[in-house]
């Protein structure tokens, strides 16, 4: 088998999606049981994430000082995410699935296909804040992402956010008072999507 590598593309990124990027693989190294001790420990690698989150938004109406502070910021959580990519090749044993695990894309798994992206389904739902839903799920290992759908008259569905935190999937700005029906589909590599789920039905307060 040929040698499986980690791709580096998130060096290239633009700043929106290398935030979201980190906090994908911060999400999915937690609790991996792959990988037990990361050299970057999953809450330091998120709190980094935010804080250039954070900043990029400060340069949306900031100074040139600010820019220069984002971009430090982000020159450090490229060279965090090489460290931990550098982890990750050296303790995956060239098994791409282990690899795939932590969340990070690969740069070579040949011809093989990738791993289903299995199904998903809607536990139950929470009212998490005013006009917030917060969606509990049961889904597969090989997931990235988490699109929300929800739809107030029959067949008429809207989008109600894209997450890649599965602690985090919460429709917001929603009409407090109105019954909303929901639905959600995944996301896996290779642009895998699964089928909707079914739907369940909640009212936002």
């Amino acid at each position: 088998m040929a040698k499986i590598h980690i791709l580096r593309s998130y060096q290239t990124q633009k700043d929106g999606g290398l935030g979201e990027t980190t906090l994908h693989v911060s999400a999915k190294m937690t609790g991996n049981p792959n990988f037990p001790n990361p050299t970057i420990k999953p809450p330091d690698l998120a709190a980094q994430a935010n804080a250039f989150i954070a900043a990029v938004g400060v340069c949306q109406d900031g100074t040139t000082q600010d820019t220069i502070h984002k971009n430090a910021l982000k020159k450090a959580l490229i060279a965090t995410l090489d460290t931990l990519a550098d982890y990750i090749e050296a303790n995956s044993n060239n098994n791409p699935e282990v690899m795939a695990s932590s969340g990070f894309t690969l740069a070579n798994t040949g011809k093989a296909s990738p791993a289903p992206v299995g199904t998903v389904a809607i536990n139950a739902v929470t009212n998490s804040a005013a006009g917030s839903l917060n969606l509990d799920m049961t889904y597969g290992p090989n997931v990235w992402g988490f699109e929300v759908q929800v739809s107030t008259a029959p067949n008429v569905w809207v989008s109600a956010g894209y997450f890649t935190d599965p602690r985090n999937v919460t429709a917001t700005n929603l009409t407090p008072g109105t019954m909303y029906a929901i639905r959600v589909r995944v996301h896996g590599s290779l642009n895998q999507l699964s089928d909707w789920s079914d739907v369940v039905n909640h009212m936002a307060m």
